[in-house]
């Protein structure tokens, strides 16, 4: 098999030594290796992604040992470790021009409406977020577009060669997160973006995005109890760990915020000696370009998306008033911004989606008051899709939700179809069928204890969301509001909306 191997060219053709490597030989008809597809290709760039270490098995790795200091500094050395072995060093890194944004709600619109407004007024636009809805190629974007799967193979085998061939021993690669970011920073680097929007991914002072260092505009959104075993278990901790992405010298912004955590948040921009500016309201119309959004909630990530792209503006062109941003401009993106799956109402022959990623209790508070809201003059019945990751409290989101007088509960696990479920998808299931079903089985006998059965409801649970949507295709008209989990929304997307990553959001 060696001389078979040697026909190939190393770097170009990396993803075939993986899966020499990784699957047996005869798993591979000469057939399927004569004719190495683009879409093949794209599937063992999947394959191999996911065969690193997620942010889940992390976070559960680090959650076992040893206690609150954990998530520390070794996840930055880590990067830096990387990024030398890609070939990307921190000078050059340093060439990106970015608009970096954490908090616990609202962080990627924030960052979706910040990217639209500078698209829109004509910069080149680099723009990292987590997690994917439907294909990993989401996560990292060019003027509000995914990477094309073409671009995707060819820079994703240019890094994982170039730190395969250097690594220590077999466990001495890059987590799932480390490497999209590491990869998102080349592309970015790659494409010749004007300014790279960065959503951290969890936390801020240790987060692998926070290995930047010059950094002139950063965001923290509404903050909310989430991830404590990473970030601690106080409002206060968690805006500490927040805080940790201001540097000496930047812009700092940030909405109101619960008073402990504004203090926090002041300490931490004395500490990193820069400018902490608290934004209330944008002097800039938002008018979405759909009824279902709740005002007061975009209207804080609005007023702090149009505070970032400001200051941003302010320092590239040296407060020059003539490269000032165009309220009229400003106005139309916020309008056309889209971020499927936040709020997101998609009307179906038999079901209305109602769809939100809301996963904490603040946010599953708003989401529960929208579909209310916005349902509350519809002649359909209700149902609920639920599902929750993590270590998250299922009960205390699922009493908020009960308010809305369901007649239908579906419990389902974030697997869209049976297919997926055996594939290597750009969703990876890292428990079998039966441990999700067991979670789902869990969520249920929550609900039924939180409120008990009722007569007329119908509480099931099952093994993909396609089973569900069957079911409730098969019965009556329903409003049905999908939450829970970020990943969830995804899986419905692809399945009512398989086509989302052929435009721009």
């Amino acid at each position: 098999m060696s001389s078979f191997i040697t026909l190939f060219s190393k770097q170009k053709n990396h993803q075939f030594i993986y899966l020499m490597r990784h699957r047996s030989f005869s798993s591979f008809p000469i057939k399927t290796m004569q004719h190495f597809t683009k879409s093949q290709d794209y599937e063992a760039c999947i394959e191999a992604l996911n065969s690193l270490q997620t942010n889940a098995q992390y976070i559960k790795a680090k959650t076992t040992t040893s206690g609150d200091d954990n998530h520390n500094g070794d996840q930055l050395f880590q990067v830096r470790k990387y990024l030398n072995r890609a070939g990307l060093s921190l000078d050059k890194l340093d060439e990106l021009s970015v608009i970096h944004v954490a908090g616990t709600k609202g962080k990627g619109t924030t960052c979706a409406f910040s990217e639209k407004i500078l698209r829109e007024h004509g910069y080149r636009t680099g723009f990292f977020s987590s997690p994917h809805l439907i294909e990993v190629r989401e996560r990292i974007r060019i003027n509000g577009v995914p990477i094309g799967k073409a671009d995707f193979v060819k820079y994703f085998w240019k890094i994982y060669s170039a730190l395969d061939q250097q690594k220590s021993d077999n466990h001495d690669m890059p987590l799932y997160f480390r490497f999209l970011t590491i990869m998102a920073f080349f592309v970015f680097l790659e494409k010749k973006v004007d300014v790279a929007i960065i959503e951290v991914g969890i936390g801020g002072e240790f987060d692998c995005t926070n290995v930047l260092r010059k950094v002139p505009v950063i965001g923290i959104t509404s903050l909310g109890i989430d991830h404590v075993k990473l970030l601690g278990p106080t409002i206060e901790k968690i805006a500490w760990n927040k805080g940790g992405i201001m540097k000496e010298g930047c812009r700092a912004f940030t909405v109101p915020q619960p008073e402990t955590a504004m203090k926090t948040l002041k300490e931490r921009s004395i500490e990193k000696k820069c400018q902490l500016e608290v934004i209330e309201n944008s002097d800039i119309k938002f008018t979405p370009n759909t009824s279902s959004c709740p005002p007061h909630i975009l209207n804080l990530n609005v007023s702090l998306a149009v505070a970032l792209c400001r200051a941003w503006l302010a320092i590239k062109h040296n407060n020059n008033l003539t490269q000032s941003m165009s309220n009229e401009i400003t106005e139309r993106a916020l309008h056309n911004c889209r971020w499927p799956g936040r709020f997101q109402v998609k009307h179906d022959r038999t079901i209305s989606y109602y769809l939100d990623g809301a996963h904490t209790l603040e946010s599953i508070i708003i989401c529960a008051s929208w579909f209310k809201d916005i349902t509350k003059h519809s002649k359909r019945k209700k149902a609920l899709m639920f599902n929750v990751t993590g270590d998250r409290n299922a009960e205390k989101l699922l009493k908020q939700l009960q308010s809305c007088e369901f007649d239908t509960i579906l419990f389902v696990t974030n697997v869209a179809t049976p297919i997926k479920a055996l594939s290597n998808s750009d969703n990876t299931y890292f428990k079998s069928i039966d441990e999700l079903l067991q979670k789902c089985s869990f969520h249920k006998q929550l609900w039924l204890k939180i409120e008990g059965r009722k007569e007329a409801e119908i509480c099931e649970t099952f093994p993909t969301v396609e089973q569900g949507i069957t079911f409730l295709s098969n019965r009556e008209e329903y409003d049905l509001l999908v939450t829970g989990s970020v990943q969830l929304i995804g899986s419905l997307l692809s399945i009512i909306d398989p086509h989302l990553n052929d435009y721009s959001w």
